[in-house]
């Protein structure tokens, strides 16, 4: 059962992005590198790290196999632990430079290639001044799309294409917080944040759940 949490009132959260609207933003035509710097540069100047994983993986690709010397690369320097490749995190830059000497990636018909490197974030957020954002921590509530109330996460996945995933929670944001908050963020990130994916979840008057409620930004 999930359960709300009464000490949060309310909570501003961004999906970005859903399945339905692919899952995450794409990041456009850059390098390896410069995808991850630029995901890291988010995480520096607006986040503090939680904790942090990177992994290679070869998902199930339609019509296509990796390289059998590709994957060989891979397992040599990076070992596998059930169906991935863990890359430890003073070893990332490796993994980059590995990647990049493996493209260009194979795609099938439908643009996916069978080898990934993702790197995931749990964050917590700062406010645009350098400080903490007030409230933090994850709640027993998750919305519809896997957000839980009061946590938020990143994730970077590099394959043929680049996307960057980013779920915000932000407890007690107002309007005029979302205001500022909202600009700095956009500044920080390689992506345009999307207007239609904001949602403020608000707790029920019985306290025992929260209500969404669709923001226009």
């Amino acid at each position: 059962m999930i359960h709300a949490d009464p000490s949060l009132q309310s909570a501003v959260v961004y999906d970005g992005l859903p399945i339905s609207s692919g899952g995450a933003h794409r990041l456009g035509r850059t390098s390896v590198h410069d995808a991850f710097s630029a995901w890291q540069g988010f995480l520096d100047s607006c986040t503090v790290v939680d904790g942090t994983a990177y992994y290679f993986h070869l998902p199930h690709t339609p019509e296509l196999e990796p390289a059998r010397q590709a994957v060989r690369r891979i397992r040599k320097a990076f070992p596998a632990q059930d169906h991935r490749f863990p890359v430890p995190p003073d070893r990332i830059h490796e993994a980059l430079d590995l990647l990049r000497d493996l493209e260009p990636l194979p795609t099938n018909p439908w643009g996916m290639a069978p080898i990934w490197l993702t790197a995931n974030a749990d964050f917590t957020l700062k406010t645009p001044s350098g400080d903490i954002w007030p409230n933090q921590g994850a709640t027993g509530f998750e919305t519809p799309g896997g957000v839980r109330l009061g946590s938020s996460w990143t994730n970077l996945h590099i394959e043929a294409r680049r996307s960057m995933g980013l779920r915000l929670s932000i407890p007690e944001a107002t309007d005029n917080d979302l205001a500022t908050l909202i600009p700095w963020l956009q500044a920080h990130l390689p992506f345009r944040l999307s207007p239609r994916h904001w949602t403020r979840w608000t707790l029920t008057k019985t306290g025992h759940g929260y209500r969404g409620r669709r923001l226009t930004l």
